[in-house]
């Protein structure tokens, strides 16, 4: 009883049905059958019959287990695993020293006829062999037989034993017919692994105690093709091809495999083997694991001479790799250039590391087409995973070098690969979304943000969280909403000090805009380690050098920094050459920070002069926003230099001087000297002359953008979603030119007519039943009080929602209104 582990005893003696035994060869059947003899159980040759309890089943073959009927499915099925013998039960092998017991069981002792088998020899053998001779001892030859193929299947099964792994297309490389391998694996002799058959190691060894080298090959080539890499190594390991063995042991191996796993590896290899060049690189790539640098540039060199044209990519990139590390930086370069010549991963990493070592000499344009090579290189090796940090590496330099539009690409096509890897695929989203906010952007922006945060979820309150809500602070600084930057900014908690240091950059912008001197230096003292951005915020908060600035953002090609010292330098070369920066690559948040408006002096043709348009809020307080400056009604001279500039952003064609001059000043004694004075103020207001005043008209020099106007497009495209958007929030009361309700009685007028519309429309796109509905009415009687039949269907609404005292005072309301009307 012994002989069998204790747990699967516990199992079999709690079974109330039976036991099948193991199909495999060699899987414990004799010590099952013993145990059922014990027992008074029946020991079956054939499936039990209906009914039968108490038996044990030993089928012959694997097929024969689809005979078991569905009332015996509930048996127990014993696994080859189940019999393995533990250490405790090989340490009762009698005669045999502790070392070699210990590696036999380690070598043999998956199988569980091994333990009898060599048992038998540590018993009568005077000096016992040496473990890997055993298989090839004339005793365990002979022990081994009542477990050998027929003779039908000897040599096939001998061919095939060359591999660790069989699998079809080893047999077909080894020219075994596909109906031997059936029937060795049909009858237990091979075992089923992941992908594939083996024999037991001792049986395998026993069928084939010399390996052909070239059998070998054939076989550790087909595993390869299938991407069994280990299988293929233990197969020519153990036929002692040793060239071959090394060789694609050099093509997988990489330092980052850890200094144990490498010594493992070259421990395998014979020592007359370890001069060969790829035992070489091996031996390099130990040492650079193990820190010694100049060792393994040494051992790399030496391991090119000689070296398979195969290899020589993959160790031309090892070295550069070690002389990147020891700053030897062309010679690194020289190398990867070698290595992007090679195929698959290895072209990959030698892109991947040729671009790295090119960004950090400042060579970016290089870069990027290295990074491109890169990805093309993973793609076409099926490496998904380094193709997209190839490919956010490249929208991340892009990005830095303010090519705001061509980083796009590649953040793109990175987060279309990214569909299983969600936290991935949220980080890409934030960098999409910093890309568009930066190119003013900002729907998108959202929506990225969005994404991103539903890939996180709610939950989440790691870094991945912090970095999204260090892109609502960048939105919102661009947006020109620091207060709100710094809202955002205060959710961030976080170990990382990267996120930290790049929050502390944003809250040191956001106080700055504030005006926050004293916070905004503090902030910076935590983002001096992110370089030119961090030394760019310092000059403008006045504690660093503009000038050097400026210098630094040319040497390092970063177009966005640039254009940003360059404006706030604004000499009248700088600023030149900051709206050329603004024009090219869509800088357009720029052009609404306050530094702007020393852009609109170069803004001396239409074309220039439509990057900045003149931004008119007609419903509600008057706002007037135009090149980074944003004025109500209180920041202008006179109430009627204000009307006057709204009066022209409304008109659809110039207006007469003289007309003009008339409307607003009928009372003085020179109209035209005041309309004069009114555009004195609006220049010395805005820094810039707004209006054209050629032959008599006058007409604004800058695009217009207003509410109105946006209103009125909403309206004519019957854009429902856009109308709502406009009319928001419909709780508030919506008036056109509340505080100049004298100055600009005719466009009041048009307005409101226009606002009633709009809010009529509105109204009418609603559900009948929704609350939406009900606040669309509301919005549109307060609007226009005497709008009865508004107030009509506002009370339709109460009563279909049984809300009858409501609908009463609504009753009480419009017979006001009607009284009001009659009156009038």
């Amino acid at each position: 009883m012994n002989a069998l582990p204790a747990p699967l005893l516990r199992m079999m003696d709690e079974t109330p049905l039976g036991v099948v035994a193991p199909v495999e060869v060699g899987a414990g059947q004799e010590d099952l059958r013993a145990w059922a003899a014990a027992r008074g159980w029946s020991v079956l040759t054939s499936p039990p019959g209906p009914g039968a309890r108490g038996w044990l089943w030993c089928p012959a073959r694997r097929s024969a287990l689809r005979q078991l009927g569905a009332e015996h499915q509930q048996a127990l099925f014993v696994r080859p695993q189940d019999l393995v013998a533990g250490a405790e039960q090989w340490e009762a092998l009698p005669g045999a020293p502790e070392a070699w017991r210990e590696e036999v069981r380690q070598t043999f002792g998956a199988w569980p006829a091994a333990r009898a088998v060599l048992g038998r020899v540590a018993a009568s053998a005077g000096t016992l062999p040496a473990v890997p001779e055993l298989p090839r001892d004339p005793q365990v030859q002979v022990l081994l037989a009542p477990f050998w193929p027929p003779p039908t299947l000897a040599a096939p099964a001998a061919r095939l034993a060359t591999a660790v792994l069989v699998t079809p297309a080893v047999a077909a490389a080894l020219e075994v017919p596909s109906e031997a391998l059936d029937e060795l694996a049909d009858g237990g002799w091979l075992w089923p692994a992941p992908g594939g058959w083996f024999f037991p190691e001792l049986l395998r060894r026993g069928l084939c105690p010399v390996a052909a080298p070239g059998l070998a090959q054939a076989a550790a080539q087909a595993l390869l093709d299938a991407g069994h890499e280990e299988a293929a190594l233990s197969t020519l390991a153990g036929a002692e091809a040793w060239e071959a063995h090394l060789t694609l042991l050099a093509q997988g191996a990489r330092a980052g495999h850890g200094e144990a796993n490498l010594r493992a590896r070259l421990a395998r290899v014979p020592p007359t083997w370890r001069q060969a060049p790829p035992a070489l690189y091996l031996a390099g790539l130990l040492a650079r694991s193990s820190g010694d640098l100049a060792e393994a540039d040494a051992l790399y060199t030496r391991a090119l001479e000689g070296l398979h044209p195969a290899l020589l990519p993959t160790v031309h990139n090892a070295r550069g790799v070690v002389r990147a590390m020891r700053g030897q930086t062309e010679a690194a370069l020289a190398d990867f250039e070698v290595a992007t010549g090679g195929q698959g991963v290895t072209a990959g990493e030698a892109n991947q590391n040729r671009a790295l070592l090119l960004i950090q000499t400042g060579r970016h344009a290089e870069a990027e087409r290295s990074l491109g090579r890169a990805a093309a290189a993973f793609r076409a090796a099926g490496d998904t995973p380094r193709e997209v940090r190839s490919l956010e590496t490249l929208g991340g330099l892009q990005f830095g070098r303010g090519l705001l539009r061509e980083a796009l690409v590649p953040y793109a096509k990175a987060l279309d690969l990214q569909a299983g890897s969600p936290h991935d695929a949220a980080m890409t989203h934030l960098n999409l979304s910093e890309v568009q906010a930066a190119l003013g952007e900002f729907a998108g922006a959202e929506g990225h943000i969005d994404e991103a945060l539903a890939l996180i979820g709610e939950g989440d309150a790691g870094d991945a969280a912090g970095w999204a809500q260090r892109a609502q602070a960048v939105l919102a600084l661009h947006r020109g909403q620091p207060g709100e930057a710094l809202r955002w900014l205060g959710k961030i908690l976080t170990q990382d000090r990267t996120l930290r240091a790049e929050a502390a950059l944003l809250r040191a912008r956001a106080h700055r805009e504030l005006g926050e001197g004293t916070q905004a230096a503090e902030a910076l003292s935590g983002a001096r380690q992110l370089g030119l951005r961090a030394d760019l915020e310092a000059a403008l908060q006045g504690q660093g050098d503009l000038d050097a600035v400026v210098t630094a953002a040319r040497e390092e090609e970063a177009r966005l920094e640039l254009a940003t010292a360059l404006l706030h330098r604004g000499a009248a070369d700088d600023l030149t050459e900051a709206l050329h920066l603004i024009r090219t690559h869509d800088y357009l948040p720029l052009l609404a920070s306050r530094a702007a408006g020393r852009l609109v002096e170069v803004a001396r043709d239409p074309e220039t002069r439509a990057l900045f348009p003149l931004r008119v809020q007609a419903l509600g307080p008057l706002r007037v926003q135009h090149a980074g400056r944003s004025l109500n009604l209180a920041d202008f001279p006179t109430r009627k230099s204000a009307a006057l500039l709204v009066a022209l952003a409304l008109a659809e064609r110039p207006q007469n001087r003289e007309t003009l001059a008339e409307r607003f000043w009928p009372g003085a004694k020179n109209p035209l000297a005041s309309l004069q004075t009114a555009l004195y103020h609006l220049r010395s207001t805005f820094g810039t002359a707004l209006v054209s005043t050629e032959r008599g008209q006058l007409s604004l020099l800058f695009p217009v953008h207003s509410d109105l106007l946006e209103l009125r497009e909403a309206l004519r495209g019957t854009n429902p979603a856009r109308l709502a958007e406009l009319l928001r929030p419909l709780t508030a009361p919506l008036s056109a030119f509340p505080d100049l309700p004298t100055e600009l009685p005719e466009e009041r007028e048009q307005a409101e007519r226009l606002l009633h519309d709009a809010l009529r429309t509105h109204a009418a796109a609603q559900p009948e039943g929704d609350v939406r509905r009900r606040d669309a009415l509301r919005a549109l009687i307060t609007a226009d009080p005497l709008d009865l039949d508004s107030r009509q269907d506002l009370i339709r609404w109460h009563e279909g929602h049984g809300e009858q005292d409501a609908a009463d005072q609504e009753r009480r309301h419009l017979e006001q209104a009607r009284r009001t009307l009659e009156d009038h």
